[in-house]
Order: C-alpha cells, then sequence, then structure tokens
C-alpha cells in the first residue's frame, strides 16, 4: 500500500502509522477500478472503524459500503454526480434520449496501469470520446472526501480539515507515475477548498 495524504500543508509519504499522528480522525479512501467507498476512525478509539453505509442503489432498496467508481459531467462539461447517483442520472437521460452532451466516465482508473501516464493522459466516456483525466480523477476525490466531510458532521461538532489525514490507498503494482499523477490529483483536490 503507498499513502497520499491530501492535505498539502502537511504531506507526508512515509509509512509511517497514521494512527500515531497528532490527527484526530483517519479517513481512507479505497478509490477502485469499479467501486470506490471510504473508512474512518477516531484517534482515540483507531480499531473501531466506521464504514459509509449511505450508498444506496435501485432507489434505495440495495445499501452497500461501496458505490460505482463513475463520473458524469453535464453539458458544459461540468461535475454533475458520482457513483450510483451518476450511473442512475445518465440511465434516466438516455432513457428519455436526453443523454446528448452528457459524459458517462467508468472504469477509469484503467488508465493508470499503462507505462505510458503523463498529465496530458486522457480517458474515454462511455461513448469513446477522449477527456483529460486528471479533472475526472480529481472530481472523484472531491466528491468523496466531501461525502465524508458530509458524514463526518452528522457525528461530531467542529471537525475542521486539519484534523483528518487521508490515505488513499493505490495498487502495489502501480509504477511511480501512476502513484505521481494520483498524489497530483489529491493535490489539486487540496488546492481547491
Amino acid at each position: 500500500m503507498y499513502e497520499i495524504k491530501l492535505q498539502i500543508t502537511h504531506l507526508n509519504t512515509d509509512k509511517t502509522d497514521a494512527v500515531g499522528s497528532q490527527n484526530l480522525i483517519v479517513a481512507a479512501f479505497d478509490f477502485g477500478t469499479t467501486y470506490s467507498g471510504y473508512a474512518f476512525s477516531f484517534k482515540d478509539s483507531p480499531n473501531d472503524v466506521k464504514t459509509n453505509n449511505g450508498w444506496t442503489a435501485g432507489s434505495g432498496q440495495l445499501i452497500s459500503h461501496k458505490t460505482s467508481t463513475s463520473v458524469l459531467l453535464n453539458q458544459n462539461g461540468e461535475f454533475h454526480s458520482f457513483g450510483i447517483d451518476a450511473e442512475d442520472k445518465y440511465s434516466s437521460l438516455a432513457g428519455e434520449r436526453k443523454h446528448h452532451g452528457w459524459r458517462l466516465f467508468r472504469r477509469f482508473k484503467m488508465v493508470l496501469h499503462s507505462q505510458q501516464i503523463s498529465r496530458s493522459t486522457t480517458v474515454e466516456d462511455l461513448e469513446g470520446k477522449t477527456f483529460p483525466a486528471k479533472p475526472i480523477f480529481t472530481m472523484s476525490l472531491k466528491y468523496l472526501q466531501k461525502h465524508l466531510l458530509d458524514a463526518l458532521s452528522l457525528r461530531t461538532i467542529g471537525t475542521r480539515e486539519t484534523d483528518i489525514r487521508y490515505i488513499i490507498t493505490v495498487p502495489a503494482i502501480w509504477g511511480i507515475a501512476a502513484k505521481q499523477f494520483m498524489r497530483e490529483a489529491a493535490i489539486e483536490v487540496q488546492n481547491s477548498l
């Protein structure tokens, strides 16, 4: 596992124990090829790991710890939604034949398995149209971060961004370029706050 911290002011790439840090909360993002999710624990009870149980599908009939790794952009190329919500919205639009100009990206993480990764790397939407990869990864991480912060605000009062140590898991087989690409996407999330 390789650790990438979202907080640029405390950027740390070593493999030290996150529980020993000064942060009150440790949050780990599992940014997967097919599904993504997160878990977190509080410093005073590190073995009591909480997961998000709020991902739903099929009008709330299926509840899961993860959601699909999908990003939907609106007709202006702006972020609309992530996960099952993105897929449901696109499916609804397609069913009404109103999906033209909307862009759904799925399984885009696979682009980082390539040995030819650069800042100009692109990903393809469902229709095969390309889009710069970095913004898609950044939007995904930003969404997961916001979802986590919203969940934490329901559990705790006064949680600040600096109270959280973020960890993003990446495959051990990834090369340096893929890890750097993910790091840069995480830094962009922090810089957009």
